[in-house]
């Protein structure tokens, strides 16, 4: 077919086609899981930021359903603190538009770090050494930056943040009255 013959899909109807060609039932309802997310997300409008819906749906995607927890991760902290905020709503939804799906509840995590929705949890032990190794890291980080954690002020804590979120965040400030 010509360039100017074809016809342009959104993506969500491309796989949505790929998955219900597949006779897994897995497959499908991965496509469902998948769908259902984002029509949630696109709901959520503030009165200061209308494409808040639209920028964590951008910034966030399923990766997990297990046991009713369904597990979420996006690309900053900041994005998970919204969709935080956001959590009754998105279940609420969630049980409207795909009860089937049986999610009771929401677990988060950041891009790229490794974790499930079955995983084992730390001892006391290797907690408290997790916690230790990050501190000393961040003290070295203060120190490094001329700061230390003695009394002296902290980093502001808007630095290193994408411009999508800061504005996000203002708006959630804003419709807070703060």
């Amino acid at each position: 077919m010509p360039a100017d013959e074809q016809e342009i899909k959104a993506i969500s109807s491309v796989l949505g086609g790929v998955f219900d060609g597949l006779s897994s039932p897995d497959a499908r309802q991965a496509g469902k899981v998948f769908a259902v997310w984002r029509k949630v997300l696109l709901g959520i409008k503030s009165s200061t930021n209308p494409n808040e819906g639209a920028n964590l749906a951008a910034r966030s995607r399923v990766v997990d359903l297990k046991n009713g927890v369904l597990l979420v991760e996006a690309d900053h902290p900041g994005w998970i603190e919204l969709l935080q905020l956001r959590k009754n709503f998105i279940l609420k939804g969630l049980s409207m538009f795909a009860p089937d799906m049986g999610v009771q509840t929401l677990a988060f995590r950041v891009a790229g770090k490794r974790g499930n929705v079955g995983g084992e949890a730390y001892s006391a032990e290797e907690a408290r050494g997790l916690a230790e190794t990050r501190l000393a890291k961040e003290e070295a980080a203060l120190e490094k930056a001329g700061r230390s954690s003695g009394g002296q002020e902290a980093p502001s804590p808007v630095e290193g943040i994408p411009d999508g979120l800061r504005e996000a965040l203002s708006a959630l400030k804003r419709d807070m009255g703060a």
